[in-house]
């Protein structure tokens, strides 16, 4: 009642307004009749209501609810549009302040076209010296230093020219993917397809390598350095068709390594290049000499520490493949590095070849096949059989020089050796049950949690290491 009250004395619609004098007499009845309809209100609440009664306020509550979930997905969506305008609003302030500009890129090709015209004369300069009866040899020294001096700098704009073929790449992703089409002669689709590793501007006449003959035995190989980096160029014999898919399979081992770079476990490429006068594909990766597996056991011997270290590094190497849907295939001592005996890294293989191809090989650890025993079945590679190759070099870094013995399946029996429990476990598992075990779980497995104290005797490690005949 006090409600009506309040109502006819406060109701808009009315013309004229109550004054006190009109309201004031009949105050003690209006809060009488109040005072009833409340006691009223409460002996009602007091009783318990009927069946009838119970769904009409059920109804009423449950069409509450309902209107107001409509109301809070109905809020959640203007907020939603509101947060995406915001964005909106902000990437076009952003798209209007950028423009392609590739006169920087130009300026870079253009003052690398002068470096290596000035770089070749200095080479030919030096040979025509070397060559001469009466050459001085503290002027071959000078042209030396000079051509260093000239190299360095090459390779320095070529490392600013990548830097702004990604910065017109992230342009491309967001603003403007018709730039590769609208500037054709910058080369910036074929530097996109390759993932960043394909360059134009090197030429292998610009490097003054050395031929490494001892490990020359599949492909041309040479030795140079360059920024005081060792490097190892590989050469690979490409057409039309092989070229595209040099560059393509590169490009996806190029793209797993740069996830991850240093932690990814695999050998860095540095640069991919084709050769302009020769049916030629060069590769660019730094060069470790003697430091693959093959070479440090035959010299002085990973202990069990060393070699648990050095193979988690692997596992990582072969997770990181994996998860890019890539596929080694060809795993063996050769490719294996155990930088500074410690870190273990996985080498890049043959892009020229196919999986299958590269898994067609049967490499071996003397008398013990690395190839899986579904693979001499004719069965396709898998990340099953990189972790039998894995396996088995595990193995074999495990038991040094002790003699393998195998079953009719040329799987080796590791029971007869006397190792560790949990490294036991794992080859096991990589062996006779890889279905079930990931790179990733290989990574973690516990026998690469073991404890520092827990290695073999083994070689002095002042030993120095000697040159041997090793595959790319």
């Amino acid at each position: 009642m006090f409600f009506i009250f309040a109502h006819e004395a406060f109701d808009l619609s009315v013309e004229e307004s109550l004054t006190s004098e009109d309201t004031i007499g009949n105050i003690d009845e209006i809060l009488e009749k109040a005072g009833s309809s409340v006691c009223k209100e409460l002996e009602i609440s007091l009783i318990e209501q009927g069946d009838a009664d119970k769904e009409i306020t059920l109804n009423a509550y449950s069409q509450v609810v309902q209107k107001i979930r409509s109301e809070e997905r109905l809020i959640a969506t203007v907020q939603s549009k509101y947060k995406d305008s915001v964005e909106f609003k902000k990437q076009i302030i952003e798209c209007l302040n950028k423009s392609p500009n590739v006169d920087h890129l130009l300026s870079i090709k253009k003052t690398l076209k002068s470096l290596k015209a000035r770089l070749r004369w200095k080479l030919v300069e030096k040979n025509n010296l070397e060559e001469s009866d009466d050459h001085d040899g503290s002027e071959i020294e000078e042209i030396k230093q000079e051509i260093t001096q000239l190299q360095n700098s090459v390779f320095q704009e070529i490392y600013h020219e990548r830097e702004e073929y990604e910065k017109l790449n992230s342009l491309v992703q967001k603003w403007f993917p018709e730039l590769p089409l609208l500037y054709p002669e910058i080369g910036l689709l074929k530097y996109m397809n390759s993932g960043g590793l394909l360059t134009m501007s090197l030429e292998r006449d610009l490097l003054d390598a050395e031929p490494m003959k001892e490990l020359s035995g599949k492909r041309p190989l040479v030795c140079s350095e360059v920024n005081g980096q060792i490097i190892l160029l590989k050469g690979y014999s490409v057409d039309v068709d092989t070229e595209a898919r040099v560059i393509q399979r590169a490009a996806a081992y190029h793209r797993a390594w740069r996830e991850a770079k240093e932690e990814s476990g695999l050998l860095p490429l540095i640069f991919l290049f084709l050769c302009k006068s020769d049916p030629m594909a060069y590769l660019m990766v730094p060069y470790y000499p003697r430091a693959n597996l093959s070479a440090i056991q035959s010299s002085m011997p990973l202990t069990l520490e060393e070699a648990l270290k050095v193979m988690k590094g692997v596992a990582q190497g072969l997770h990181t493949l994996h998860k890019a849907d890539i596929i080694h295939g060809s795993l063996h001592q050769n490719n294996v590095f155990a930088l500074n005996r410690q870190q273990g890294i996985v080498g890049d293989f043959d892009f020229t070849k196919s999986v299958s191809q590269r898994a067609s090989v049967n490499m071996m650890i003397g008398d013990l096949s690395l190839l899986s025993p579904e693979l001499k079945m004719g069965k396709p590679a898998s990340p099953s059989s990189d972790l039998y190759a894995y396996g088995c070099l595990l193995l074999w870094l495990s038991v040094q020089n002790q003699k393998f013995e195998t079953n009719e399946d040329g799987i080796p029996k590791v029971d007869q050796f006397h190792l560790d429990d949990n490294v036991k476990s794992l080859l096991c598992s990589l062996i006779y049950c890889r279905s079930s075990v990931t790179a990733e779980q290989v990574f973690n497995a516990e026998c690469f949690l073991l404890p520092k104290g827990k290695s073999t005797p083994n070689s002095e490690k002042d030993t120095e290491y000697t040159p041997k005949k090793e595959e790319e």
